[in-house]
């Protein structure tokens, strides 16, 4: 991959959003610029299981 690229994938991967709400529809707007979808899956709560604190966000077509 180029430096390029890399540096767009390491841009993108470590986004941090104010909410869910805000970092799904960033991933989606992106997957469609680049021809795929996204699909919510993976997700870790905090220690009172009030507030999300890693959702995983992936393609659509991932198993």
């Amino acid at each position: 991959a180029s430096d390029e690229s890399m540096f767009e994938y390491l841009n993108v991967v470590s986004k941090m959003f104010e909410s869910e709400a805000e970092g799904y529809e960033f991933y989606k707007k992106y997957a469609l610029e680049k021809g795929f979808s996204v699909r919510k899956s993976y997700v870790e709560w905090d220690g009172s299981n009030k507030y999300i604190i890693l959702r995983k966000i992936v393609c659509s077509r991932q198993g």
